[in-house]
């Protein structure tokens, strides 16, 4: 047997993610799985992962399509969640923002990110004409850009 095709899959697993490890249901602490299901009580099947760097359970499921990750505490303390979001649901003020400083570009997906109760949003964008063709953009929900990241 070809030596490679034996240490592809064990080279490649130690790049993908090293300190999350996926995790049955049946090993998620009740307060975890009550603090998802009380704010998303819609949410299809939920796929578990304990990050041992963070020391937090990450919840990813889907609603009606869109994608959600939480991260929790053991306890159900929320730290993070992130949620696709439709491009129409940007506020007026983001979306103003948006066409005023990057009018060249055109929005592709957004993300409503909300960590430790303050919320942003992530828009990737994307041009044929600038030089830079894609963009991720970083914006308060007042529309000031928090931050800029060239997506090369």
């Amino acid at each position: 047997m070809n030596i490679s095709k034996m240490l592809l899959p064990v080279v490649c697993a130690a790049f993908i993610a090293p300190g999350l490890a996926d995790i049955p249901a049946s090993n998620v602490p009740a307060p975890v799985k009550a603090q998802v299901q009380n704010q998303f009580p819609n949410a299809g099947v939920i796929e578990w992962d304990f990050d041992h760097d963070e020391d937090v359970y990450e919840a990813e499921f889907r609603i009606n399509g869109l994608e959600y990750d939480m991260k929790l505490s053991a306890d159900g303390t929320v730290f993070l969640i992130k949620a696709d979001i439709p491009l129409q649901s940007l506020s007026a003020p983001v979306k103003a923002a948006i066409a005023k400083d990057f009018p060249e570009y055109a929005l592709r997906s957004a993300k409503q990110i909300t960590a430790r109760g303050t919320v942003k949003y992530r828009i990737d964008c994307r041009s044929e004409s600038a030089a830079v063709r894609k963009l991720e953009l970083y914006y308060s929900p007042d529309g000031r850009l928090l931050s800029k990241k060239i997506d090369d």
